[in-house]
């Protein structure tokens, strides 16, 4: 497989929030979807264990990260921009889905989206 191939294949699994929930269907669902929220600024191997945790939990992984906008931590943060951070995330095997959320907290599209499960890190 070429690489242009590889890259397109892990961009595939970054969508929009309508593509993602075209994408997870209503519920109830045949395949049970979790989501896990964060920064994901420098994945290291907490993020990952969580991750690997909540896929162990349900059919579906949907990884949402926030968005550049919302991140007020420390100076010059974050230091991965959100593109970037999006791409690492669906990098992963594990991670089935990623979305970059444009709200404050993940609520909305918990709301929106509405997961059979939450995994909170």
């Amino acid at each position: 497989m070429s690489r242009d191939a590889q890259h397109s294949d892990y961009r595939r699994k970054v969508k929009t929030r309508d593509e993602l929930r075209a994408a997870i269907g209503p519920r109830p669902r045949a395949r049970s979807v979790i989501m896990c929220h964060g920064t994901f600024d420098l994945v290291h191997p907490g993020h990952i264990r969580h991750l690997m945790y909540a896929k162990s939990k349900a059919d579906v992984l949907v990884a949402s990260l926030t968005s550049d906008s919302h991140i007020n931590k420390a100076n010059f943060r974050p230091f991965v921009p959100q593109d970037l951070r999006a791409m690492n995330l669906a990098a992963l095997e594990v991670v089935d889905y990623v979305i970059v959320d444009e709200h404050p907290t993940p609520i909305e599209n918990i709301k929106y989206l509405q997961p059979d499960f939450f995994a909170k890190g």
